[in-house]
C-alpha cells in the first residue's frame, strides 16, 4: 500500500511530528545514514553523523545528528556505535525451498556437461523434483529457516520466494503448505505460485496439455486451498519449455484468481517474454539475458521492474550478464535479486549480488543498492520497504564500514550487519 504524504515541519526536513508517540526510539551515533530517494529516480542520499528517528516501527524522522528535533529527548536510545545505517536488502526472486541439491551436477558441469544436456537426461530441474517430492512439511519448513536466518545474517530483511519444485498438485500443495507456516512463524516474505517451472515427466511430449491442467485446475485448486498466501504467479517462458503462448494462458489465469503476474523471460534466448510482461502489465520480467531493445522500452512504458540475476550468469559459466545498462538508458527501474535455486544460483550472499552488478552489470553503486533494495520492495507492491524515508519500515541495517561503498569495494569481504526491526 502506498503511505499518504505526511506533513512536514520546520524543524523536520526530511519527516513528521506526532507528539502521541507511543513507542520513540531514536539511533543515534550513526558515522552516517545512506538510502535510495523513493521521490527521485535513481537518486539517493547520504548524510554523515546522522541519526534516526522511529515511532512505532516506522521511521518518522531522518537528518544530521545535530538537528534532532526536542520532542525525542525522552525516546530510547539506540547506539549505533559509528556505523553506517542503510535499508536491508529485499529479494525479489528466489526459490527457497527445495529438498537435496546438485553438487554433483555442479561438478559434471565443470567437466563439460551442458545446462541442456543434463535436463535432456533427466538432471536439472527433475532431479530436485524427485528429491521435493520425498519431502514432508516439516522437512520442507527446517530448510526454509534454516535459509532464512542465513540470508537474514546477511541483510535480507524481505524477500519472494516460488513453488516450482514440486510439479504435482499434492507437491505444490506441500510447497505452499510450509510457505504458509513460514509466514506464520513472521518471516518477510511474499510468495509466488509457479507450477509450470518445467514439463513434469508425468507430462512428457504434452506442454499443451501440463499447461492446460496447470491454468484451469491447479492454480485454482491451490488458492481455494491457501487462500491468502500466494500474491504472485509465474512462469518459464523459453527455448525447450514453454512458449510465449503458454505464458499467456498460466499468467492470464492467475491474474483472474487474484494473482499478479511475474514471469522468468529471455533468459537463454529471445522468446518475447519481456514484451509479454509489458501487455499483460506483470510486476517484473526475471533474466532478460536476450531482452530486446523493444522488450526494454515496453517494460519501462508499461512500468515492468526489469528484475537482474547476475550471480545465475556467473554460475552457468555464460557470457552474457543483462544489458542493464541500456535497460536504465531506455527507463527501466531495473531491480536485482539472488535467484537462489539448486541448479543455476547456489547464492544466499545478497553481497555478491550487489559486487556482480557493479562489476558485470556496469550499474553504479548507487544504482545497485537501489536496485537491491528500494526498486526491489517495489517491484514487490511494498512501498514502505528498501528505503529510509519517513512512512517507512523500520528495517534498518547497520554496517560496521568507513563507506558504504566498501560493501562493494573489498571483494570477498563477508560483512555482517545489525539488523534493527
Amino acid at each position: 500500500m502506498l503511505l499518504r504524504s505526511l506533513p512536514r515541519h520546520r524543524n523536520f526536513p526530511y519527516g513528521w511530528q506526532n507528539r502521541k508517540m507511543s513507542k520513540q526510539r531514536v539511533i543515534t551515533n550513526l558515522k552516517g545514514l545512506f538510502t535510495p530517494d523513493p521521490n527521485m529516480a535513481w537518486a539517493t542520499q547520504s548524510i554523515e553523523d546522522a541519526a534516526l528517528a522511529i515511532q512505532d516501527n516506522r521511521i518518522a524522522w531522518m537528518g544530521p545528528r545535530h538537528d534532532l528535533p526536542s520532542g525525542w529527548k525522552d525516546a530510547e536510545v539506540i547506539d549505533g556505535q559509528g556505523r553506517w545505517a542503510t535499508p536491508g536488502f529485499v529479494d525479489p526472486h528466489t526459490h527457497l525451498l527445495f529438498g537435496g541439491d546438485r553438487s554433483q551436477e555442479f561438478n559434471r558441469r565443470l567437466h563439460g556437461v551442458t545446462y541442456a544436456e543434463l535436463a535432456a537426461a533427466g538432471g536439472g530441474i527433475r532431479e530436485t523434483v524427485r528429491a521435493t517430492r520425498l519431502a514432508s512439511v516439516e522437512e520442507l519448513i527446517q530448510i526454509g529457516e534454516e535459509r532464512l536466518r542465513k540470508l537474514s545474517r546477511k541483510g535480507v530483511v524481505h524477500l519472494e520466494a516460488k513453488t516450482g519444485y514440486g510439479l504435482s498438485l499434492e507437491s505444490e500443495s506441500r510447497l505452499l503448505e510450509a510457505y504458509a507456516e513460514l509466514k506464520q512463524r513472521g518471516w518477510s516474505l511474499d510468495v509466488t505460485l509457479m507450477p509450470a517451472h518445467d514439463l513434469p515427466p508425468e507430462f512428457a511430449g504434452d506442454p499443451d496439455g501440463f499447461i492446460r491442467v496447470v491454468a484451469e485446475e491447479w492454480q485454482p485448486e491451490l488458492v481455494r486451498r491457501f487462500p491468502g498466501v500466494a500474491k504472485f504467479c509465474d512462469v518459464f517462458v523459453e527455448k525447450g519449455v514453454f512458449t510465449a503462448e503458454h505464458g499467456r494462458q498460466i499468467l492470464e489465469s492467475g491474474r483472474a484468481l487474484g494473482l499478479t503476474p511475474r514471469i522468468h523471460a529471455d533468459e537463454f534466448c529471445h522468446t518475447g517474454g519481456a514484451e509479454l510482461a509489458a501487455e499483460l502489465g506483470a510486476a517484473s520480467a526475471d533474466h532478460l539475458m536476450f531482452c530486446s531493445e523493444t522488450g526494454m522500452k515496453t517494460m519501462a512504458a508499461a512500468g515492468v521492474t526489469p528484475t537482474l540475476l547476475p550471480a545465475t550468469t556467473l554460475f552457468l559459466g555464460m557470457r552474457d550478464f543483462a544489458p542493464a545498462r541500456r535497460m536504465i538508458e531506455a527507463g527501466c527501474k531495473v531491480a536485482l535479486a539472488s535467484d537462489f535455486n539448486p541448479g543455476s544460483c547456489a547464492c544466499l550472499d545478497p553481497l555478491q549480488i550487489l559486487r556482480l552488478g557493479c562489476l558485470q552489470l556496469r550499474m553504479t553503486f548507487e544504482e545497485a543498492f537501489t536496485a537491491m533494495t528500494l526498486h526491489a520492495a517495489r517491484s514487490l507492491g511494498h512501498a514502505d520497504l528498501g528505503h529510509l524515508h519517513p512512512g517507512a519500515r523500520a528495517k534498518v541495517a547497520l554496517w560496521d564500514v568507513k563507506h558504504p561503498l566498501e560493501l562493494v569495494y573489498w571483494m570477498g569481504e563477508a560483512y555482517l550487519p545489525t539488523i534493527l526491526e
